[in-house]
């Protein structure tokens, strides 16, 4: 795997997500990034999405890592941030031959575009990258969502006015990006190089917490319970291998127990989060987001007030020598 080089000598503030996506971490992350570790060599975020964190980190001096490698399984998310990172031009000038017609349309043709854009095959990366955002901010609440065939099925938004060309946005994302690695892999493997001095921050899709709320479809497969314990093995790993870790994920109660287990003395909270993909308002609500890490936190800006965070366990991190017990049940 080749080594993630240097970021570019180029101010990184100001960068933002420039996509929806369910489950981002936008309003969290003053919340996160206070939890994250000081002085990072090698930044790895395997479950990329909308990439709140990474921006967050990158666009503050005291945070922000010397080396970056962000993944995501989702084959078209990887490819829109490599073309945002090296195509921002081309890419802007697709994007315009997107929005200048749907914006001059009325409702029904804009539907019309729209599900003709949904079903279309791109035909190369910018396309593909173009017709991603186009999607994402024209389609019912910014779902991402695909069948089992990979294809995506998200119905049309009705948005007033989309800002589907975000220059700005864009701008200042693709200077984050320079010099930064993009994967579109396995998120154990991903992280097979982290080492002591490292930081790995784990976003996984959401263990559900009712049969109701059982949304994972970003791919095409299915991110199940055994893909959860798989995530757990990994942070454990990292454990071992002195690699800081952090994960964020619902307060399930056999997956609090999970992480609780085997004395490993990880620092394990609960923080509220407001969720916003519902189709009906009135159950877009506030649930606990879990926040488990493998370090105590330094929260040099402070902690948060005990309304907004607390903690269900909060042993000392183990040092980072100390080994798990795993049963002899794992795939690959």
């Amino acid at each position: 795997m080749t080594p993630p080089v240097r970021f570019v000598a180029q101010s990184r503030e100001g960068a933002r997500p420039f996509l929806k996506w369910a489950g981002g971490k936008g309003q969290l992350a003053p919340e996160l990034v206070a939890r994250a570790p000081r002085h990072v060599d090698t930044y790895f975020e395997p479950f990329l999405g909308g990439g709140a964190i990474f921006f967050a980190l990158a666009g503050d001096p005291e945070l922000a890592p010397r080396r970056a490698v962000l993944n995501d399984a989702n084959h078209e998310l990887a490819i829109v941030y490599e073309v945002v990172r090296d195509h921002l031009d081309r890419l802007f000038a697709r994007l315009e031959a997107l929005a200048t017609p749907y914006l001059a349309a009325g409702p029904d043709e804009r539907a019309e575009l729209y599900y003709a854009q949904r079903a279309r095959t791109p035909d190369d990366a910018v396309d593909t990258a173009a017709r991603f955002i186009f999607l994402n901010k024209t389609c019912f609440n910014g779902l991402y969502r695909v069948n089992r065939k990979g294809e995506f099925n998200v119905p049309h938004g009705r948005y007033l006015a989309p800002r589907i060309l975000d220059t700005p946005t864009l701008r200042a994302a693709s200077v984050a990006l320079k010099g930064v690695r993009i994967e579109n892999g396995d998120f154990e493997v991903v992280t097979t190089n982290a080492k002591a001095g490292d930081f790995v921050y784990l976003d996984p899709p959401f263990e559900p917490l009712s049969k109701t709320s059982s949304f994972t479809g970003y791919t095409e497969v299915a991110f199940d319970r055994r893909e959860q314990v798989r995530l757990k093995w990994l942070f454990d790993d990292l454990t071992d291998r002195g690699v800081s870790a952090m994960l964020s994920n619902s307060p399930a109660e056999w997956l609090v127990g999970v992480y609780e287990g085997e004395r490993r003395g990880y620092q394990i909270d609960r923080t509220p989060a407001r969720r916003a993909i519902n189709s009906r308002g009135d159950r877009r609500g506030v649930i606990d987001e879990l926040i488990v890490t493998n370090y105590a936190p330094e929260l040099a800006r402070g902690r948060p007030e005990a309304s907004s965070s607390s903690a269900y366990t909060s042993s000392p991190a183990s040092p980072s020598g100390t080994k798990a017990t795993r049963g002899t049940g794992k795939t690959k």
